[in-house]
Order: C-alpha cells, then sequence, then structure tokens
C-alpha cells in the first residue's frame, strides 16, 4: 500500500524536475496535483477496508467454511467413504459432535470427516464447524481417548475463531489492493467489498463466488504458514476441558503428543510438544477444585475407551510421525 503511494510520489517529482529543467509547463503541475488528489482520495478510502474485520455474518461464515472444507477434501485426496468406512465416517462423528456439543459453539452445524491422505499426519478445521483428521492420523491413534484430544484441539480452533480472524485479513487486505489499483476482481466483487466497508463489515458472498474462491486462497494461504503460539496453546487447554466435560481423560491426548515430533520450518511457530505438555498439565491442575468445592469439569473418574472396531478400515503398518498440524 505504501509502496504505491511513494511510487506515485516518485513520478510526481520527477515530473517536478523534468519541468525546471525545460521551463515552467503548468499542465504538468495540474497532472501532478490530480495524481496527489487521487493518491489522496485511495488513501482515504483503504482507511475503510479495515471495517472488514468485523465478525462476518452466520452465512459468510458458512459459505468460507464450506469453500476451505471443499480445498481440504482436495487436497488430502478426497474423503473415505466407500464401503466399511462409512462406519468410521459415523463414529468419528458421534465423538466429535458429543465433544461439540460441550463447546462455546454447541449449535454449528458441525460435519467431521476422514482424508484418504496416507502421508499427512494432520487434522484441519474451517468455519461453520468442519473438521477434518487424515487416514495417516488415525493410523497412529491407540484409543478413542486420542482421537478426542485431536478433534477436541480443532473444535477449539473453530470456537475461537482462529481462522475467521485470518479471513479478516485477507478480506482488508484484498480490500486496500483493490483501492490501490493492485488487484483487480469483477465489478461485481469490487461492489460487494464495497457495500461491506460502507455498511456492517460483511460480506454477502453468495453474490459474486469468484470472490468467495478468491477470499478463501486468500485465506488458506494464511491458514497453511500456521497459527501463532499462544493461539496453538489457548486451542489445547479448550480442548482439554471439552474432554473433560465429555469425560475423558486428557492424559490419552498427552500420550499422543508425547510421540509426535515438533513441527519443522513451516510451523515454527508452533509451540513443541513438551511446551504444550506443560501448558495442558497446569491447566488441568488449575481446573481442580478445593476438597468440598463444587467442580466446574471433573477431573478424576475419567475414561480412556478403546476405538472403535470401525477402525479397521484405516489401519495399516504407519505410525504416528509429525505433529498434528492445523491447516487453520
Amino acid at each position: 500500500m505504501m509502496r504505491t503511494g511513494w511510487k506515485v510520489l516518485a513520478l510526481v517529482g520527477l515530473g517536478a524536475l523534468t519541468a525546471s529543467c525545460k521551463g515552467f509547463n503548468a499542465s504538468s503541475l495540474t497532472r501532478g496535483e490530480n495524481l496527489l488528489g487521487k493518491l489522496s482520495a485511495a488513501s482515504a478510502e483503504a482507511k475503510t477496508c479495515k471495517k472488514l474485520r468485523a465478525a462476518p455474518s452466520v452465512q459468510e461464515e458458512y459459505a468460507l467454511g464450506g469453500a476451505l472444507a471443499i480445498n481440504y477434501v482436495r487436497r488430502g485426496g478426497g474423503l473415505l467413504l466407500d464401503g466399511p468406512n462409512d462406519a468410521l465416517h459415523r463414529y468419528v462423528n458421534v465423538v466429535g459432535k458429543n465433544l461439540a456439543a460441550q463447546s462455546a459453539r454447541p449449535t454449528l452445524e458441525w460435519t467431521f470427516g476422514v482424508l484418504q491422505d496416507t502421508s499427512q499426519f494432520n487434522a484441519m478445521s474451517a468455519p461453520g464447524g468442519y473438521v477434518f483428521v487424515t487416514r495417516k492420523l488415525l493410523q497412529g491413534l491407540e484409543n478413542e481417548g486420542q482421537l478426542a484430544g485431536v478433534l477436541a484441539h480443532e473444535i477449539a480452533h473453530v470456537t475461537l475463531k482462529h481462522a475467521i480472524h485470518q479471513y479478516g485479513d485477507a478480506k482488508v487486505k484484498t480490500c486496500e489492493l483493490v483501492t490501490y489499483g493492485e488487484a483487480v476482481l469483477s465489478p461485481t466483487a469490487v461492489k460487494v467489498l464495497s457495500a461491506g466497508r460502507n455498511g456492517d463489515g460483511t460480506l454477502d458472498l453468495d453474490q459474486d463466488p469468484g470472490l468467495l474462491g478468491h477470499l478463501s486462497e486468500k485465506t488458506i494461504d494464511l491458514i497453511d504458514k500456521g497459527n501463532a503460539k499462544e493461539q496453538e496453546l489457548e486451542a489445547d487447554r479448550i480442548a482439554v476441558e471439552l474432554m473433560l466435560s465429555a469425560g475423558y481423560t486428557p492424559d490419552d491426548y498427552l500420550a499422543l503428543l508425547a510421540k509426535t515430533k515438533d513441527g519443522g520450518s513451516t510451523f515454527a511457530n508452533h509451540p513443541g510438544k513438551d511446551e504444550r505438555r506443560r501448558n495442558i498439565l497446569a491447566h488441568v491442575q488449575a481446573l481442580k477444585q478445593p476438597a468440598g468445592a463444587f467442580s466446574g469439569l471433573a477431573t478424576e473418574g475419567l475414561r480412556s475407551p478403546p476405538l472403535s472396531p470401525a477402525f479397521a478400515a484405516v489401519r495399516g503398518g504407519n505410525d504416528a510421525r509429525g505433529v498434528a498440524k492445523d491447516g487453520k
């Protein structure tokens, strides 16, 4: 944005210098004034783009979430749905929806899916309640508690609206680039952006599928860079609370984290597994109530159930490798 402004100012300055060498030229000065005026107007208009950081409407969130979900499924090689894998999907949805019912957003249309991907030990989520795990990840699980921990972590990212914050960044940046003429969108897309920044900050993405596609791609670019360290630790704390609410012991989640590798350069901002372990243990301790007090969350009498027989559909010889990094 500033680079564009300086380029315009430099051109104006060059024009003035040329005029001084050849003699005063009133038309050159007028053109310079026009350029400065346009720059000033664009700068003022670009400031209104920040309004697009407003919380999206329900329709906007579901539109974004659906677009991101389609992208995840495509990149993950499709969904496991045929034959015995239907039972697997039903099982994962039962576990996931039970956890989501304990969350701060129980009324979202939560959808859980298993991706065909056998190379990435991964889990990801999208606004609107979409959560996916890869076949590779499921092959590394030992019990239902570990599955619950992974799903709870992704549910937490949705309820904390981490991807929505990244979407807000994508909207503002796109709006600014369009304002300065550095990005070209369809007239309808520009109209939708203008209506958003001149209104309540929300966008009617149904009016222009191209704008939805553009913003979802820019959001995914930000998601692929990973969440901030504190966002990951916050998601772990919320995941613990969801597990406790559903009766699972957080020890299973800790066991899963213990056998994973810390993130590489792409996920350098993710906390290491030791830090995540300390964060979880400290939070569990903080949730314990003094003797004789009512407990908000039970920390005793928790369960560690076995996996459903439906897991036979994904069993292979691969162990868990890498961290369950979020596509968020």
